[in-house]
């Protein structure tokens, strides 16, 4: 028998699946690094707002990691993180990677993720954010 957490990150997964399938969707986080527990929760709750806020349908809440580089001593550090899956909605493809690459930049986020039914693409949205 499954347990609870088994069959949320299972229901997540098939959520992600059939949004992916649909023809569009993106990741993205409100986390850095350098933010407290605390920071970080508010700042996943104001990225769920700003995210309906441009006119996309909620995300979905799955846990996530990236590798952040200090811009001063280059240290790279491995975070975990809370990431939104959301989709495109009744946006087109433009505007949609329009709206989540101006959300990655405004919290501050090294990249985005979209992807459309043929295609990923990872989005620098700060200088440096993917490296050279």
């Amino acid at each position: 028998m499954k347990t609870f957490k088994e069959f949320l990150e299972e229901s997540s997964l098939s959520r992600i699946k059939s949004k992916s399938d649909k023809g569009g969707m993106a990741v993205i986080s409100g986390s850095r690094g350098d933010k407290s527990k605390k920071e970080n929760k508010a700042r996943a709750k104001q990225l769920d707002r700003d995210i309906k806020g441009k006119g996309l349908p909620g995300a979905t809440k799955v846990s996530g990691r990236w590798d952040e580089t200090d811009d001063k001593t280059g240290k790279t550090t491995k975070v975990k993180e809370r990431s939104h899956v959301v989709t495109s909605g009744k946006k087109g493809k433009r505007k949609f990677k329009k709206a989540v690459k101006a959300l990655g930049k405004k919290y501050g986020q090294d990249a985005v993720l979209t992807q459309t039914k043929k295609t990923a693409t990872v989005s620098a949205t700060r200088k440096g954010g993917l490296g050279k």
